[in-house]
């Protein structure tokens, strides 16, 4: 069903001429690096992009709306916004982000998180943002919602979150997201692109750094390349200092390896507990690929684990 690698080929074909079409005689379209052809960044989606769906992560520039990285990520039960909170409307059970002023819901469905409590009640939490609003300071925020069966149509800014978690310091605004062919849109006389998602139109040009993090598993190749994972647990072994994803890919925890205090559980004992009684755990995190495998063996050198319960 997913076809990862077509998204990012047609994103990374368009940047690819960004250097060659500035020394190109026409200013039209980027240049085909190979024969000096003048294409335009519609051809090369044209010939890029088929049917598929690919899961991406945007991370783009604070304030902007330039993607600073585009990545491919691995198939996920769940599409993700990070940004900070600029106003929170508890009576419309509303927050709006900085993130293009994008606005997001919550509910009676929603699951709410804050830095020591991962099950917070909706007044409790609602409190905590409006008191870090009243401060001065914009809280940083990861909402999250389960997918539609289709990518969310490229100009609809709906989104409502099934868990909504407020976090502590500073991070780069991000979306993590499901498109397809009809995401991407050329820019008439310029060889940059334009990714639109939730009504955001993402510039993406010569300063995006493109690439896909993983073949689809959670791991690329080995030789120390740096990956990122997010996917379920399936089993973790204490001793052995490790865990394995739903896809197989083991991931290795050391003691260099950096826990997030964000998530539920800090130990592999402790997320040994939950697997084995059957609570849905995840583990996000980014680390060197050891191992191509199978199964792909990743160090992972930052790591945070959570029970979607």
């Amino acid at each position: 069903m997913y076809f990862s690698a077509r998204i990012i080929t047609a994103v990374a074909a368009i940047m690819t001429t960004t250097a060659v079409s500035a020394c190109s005689s026409d200013p039209n379209g980027p240049s085909d690096p190979g024969t000096g052809n003048t294409r335009s960044a519609a051809t090369v989606l044209d010939s890029a992009l088929g049917i598929g769906t690919s899961r991406v992560e945007i991370e783009l520039f604070p304030g902007e709306l330039v993607a600073r990285e585009v990545h491919v990520e691995a198939d996920d039960q769940e599409e993700k916004i990070v940004s900070n909170v600029t106003a929170i409307d508890p009576g419309q059970g509303t927050i709006t982000l900085e993130l293009g002023g994008l606005t997001v819901s919550y509910g009676a469905g929603t699951r709410f998180r804050t830095e020591t409590e991962s099950n917070e009640s909706r007044g409790a939490w609602e409190t905590a943002v409006q008191g870090e609003l009243a401060a001065g300071r914009r809280p940083l925020i990861e909402a999250r919602r389960n997918p539609s069966d289709s990518p969310q149509a490229p100009d609809d800014p709906a989104f409502v979150a099934a868990d909504l978690r407020l976090g502590d310091g500073a991070d780069e605004p991000k979306i993590e997201i499901y498109v397809d062919d009809d995401n991407l849109e050329s820019v008439s006389g310029s060889s940059n692109a334009v990714l639109r998602v939730l009504g955001l139109a993402i510039e993406v040009n010569g300063l995006t750094q493109l690439g896909e993090d993983d073949d689809g598993n959670g791991a690329g190749q080995a030789g120390g390349s740096s990956v990122g994972f997010e996917m379920g647990v399936e089993s973790v072994d204490a001793a052995a200092g490790t865990l394995t994803l739903s896809s197989g890919t083991v991931v290795r925890v050391t003691s260099a390896t950096s826990i997030s205090p964000e998530g539920d559980l800090f130990t592999l004992e402790s997320t040994a507990d939950a697997v084995a009684a059957g609570l849905p755990v995840r583990a996000e995190g980014r680390g060197t690929v050891e191992s191509a495998g199978p199964p792909a063996v990743i160090s992972a050198t930052s790591l945070k684990v959570e029970v979607d319960d």
